[in-house]
């Protein structure tokens, strides 16, 4: 009525659950509704409420094929396949993780779709991947490409959820959880477990406690609410599993507030058994109570926020791997898309070079096509061939650098560079073209059965 708007009630379904067929004829005779049933389509995506299978999922795997069909027809390279992937995608599948927890099936599936795509640029024949999908969805400091991994950014949305009903308990799906799962009190999360009565949606989340335990700390100040056994107010996490092996519970009950045991400015507990118990006293020593109320802070990276990033979630869950010193002399910020992804293959060796070929079981020449003198393999096309010798002479002497003999050495020589001038991004640039042209015209000789001499191909 505020509004002024009118519901349209011939467009509008009715959705019945827990009624009799007497009631919910009454509803439909009284509001001219159609009765509807589960799943139906929102904003695109399957609704249900049983767990979302990978046929509900169908219609986000076909407009993913779509695109990439869409694509096939283009000549693209290995970096513009990789920035539609990163982009368009990641775009199409963000909001389906954002409203599910999506099926593993339905994650492989469009990760296999993507290596494809990748690496041959349709979705026709086998897979010929250079990098299992999950090296790629490394990030570029840890020597990969950044594209992101499905399940953990699904998990990393599924945590805002969770990070709304603690912080934003505005909202009407917040409200609504707190009263109807949690019995009232928003502490009740740390002790509420999974039923069949609930939703499967439901039951994930609560199954997520020990994955957002770490991010909610609670600061403690009165102490009325806070549950002394199961939430996350000591330097030891839970006290329920930190004092778990220890043998006794000090006498202190499951259901516990922390002020319940804090009267008369002193903490009325059992005396200590174990190192761990002494440990507790001696925390709680340091322990004063306030009049105020007990809240919640987010606290990620050591840094408590009022903002929830959605990315800085997904970094926090993603696996822990030491970064690669190599990777800004390949990932340059300015630089030529397809000579840095050609680079990274470089860096990588997985370029289809003979002796790659040879190990495969495919009978080919095993000689280097540019020189035609040794064996082909990544160090050699790259170090020792005479035709990249005189091709990088000619370009480091204009730079200029020392050039090396060595593959691994010119890398090393590049990642030492110094950081952040001109200089460097201008050495870079001239570094990786020389490969990609050399690794362009060994393809010529191979596929067109044309050659270039080292001087008209440096100009």
């Amino acid at each position: 009525m505020r509004s002024g708007l009118a519901v349209s009630m011939q467009n509008t379904s009715l959705f019945a659950s827990g009624l009799t067929d007497t009631e919910v004829d009454t509803v439909q005779a009284s509001t001219g509704m159609a009765l509807g049933h589960l799943p139906f389509r929102y904003l695109g995506v399957s609704l249900d409420s049983r767990k979302i299978s990978l046929a509900n999922c169908e219609p986000l795997i076909q407009q993913v094929k779509g695109r990439f069909n869409n694509w096939s027809v283009k000549s693209l390279s290995f970096a513009a396949r990789l920035l539609l992937i990163k982009t368009v995608i990641s775009g199409i599948t963000n909001f389906w993780c954002s409203a599910f927890i999506l099926p593993k099936a339905c994650i492989v599936r469009i990760n296999s779709l993507c290596s494809i795509f990748l690496w041959k640029g349709n979705l026709e024949g086998h897979n010929s991947a250079r990098a299992s999908w999950e090296t790629i969805v490394l990030t570029k400091r840890q020597g990969c490409l950044g594209v992101k991994d499905m399940k953990t950014w699904n998990k990393a949305c599924c945590l805002r959820l969770l990070w709304m009903l603690f912080f934003r308990q505005d909202s009407v799906w917040a409200t609504w959880f707190k009263e109807v799962i949690l019995k009232g009190s928003i502490h009740n999360y740390w002790t509420t477990t999974p039923k069949q009565s609930y939703s499967w949606f439901t039951n994930k989340l609560l199954k997520l406690k020990d994955s957002v335990f770490p991010l909610i700390k609670l600061r403690l100040e009165i102490g009325n609410t806070t549950r002394f056994w199961f939430e996350n107010w000591t330097p030891f996490g839970s006290l329920y599993d930190y004092l778990r092996g220890c043998g006794t519970r000090l006498g202190i009950p499951l259901t516990a507030v922390v002020s319940s045991l804090h009267s008369d400015g002193a903490w009325r507990l059992l005396p200590t058994r174990t190192d761990r118990h002494l440990q507790l006293h001696c925390f709680l020593t340091t322990v004063q109570l306030t009049t105020n109320e007990d809240n919640y802070e987010w606290k990620i990276d050591g840094r408590t926020t009022t903002k929830l990033r959605t990315g800085e979630v997904y970094t926090y869950l993603s696996k822990e791997r030491q970064d690669v010193l190599w990777h800004k002399a390949v990932w340059t910020s300015r630089g030529i898309p397809r000579h840095n992804f050609h680079t990274w293959l470089v860096v990588l060796d997985t370029l289809p070079t003979k002796d790659r070929l040879i190990r495969w079981g495919i009978q080919v020449d095993h000689r280097c096509l540019l020189c035609n003198s040794s064996p082909e393999s990544r160090d050699y096309i790259f170090g020792e061939c005479n035709f990249y010798r005189q091709l990088w002479s000619l370009a480091a002497r204009r730079i200029p650098i020392a050039p090396s003999s060595s593959c691994l050495q010119t890398l090393d020589q590049m990642t030492s560079l110094p950081p952040s001038n001109s200089s460097r991004l201008l050495r870079l640039l001239v570094w990786q073209s020389t490969l990609h042209w050399t690794w362009n015209e060994r393809n010529s000789r191979v596929h067109a059965n044309a050659f270039r001499s080292v001087d008209s191909l440096f100009l």
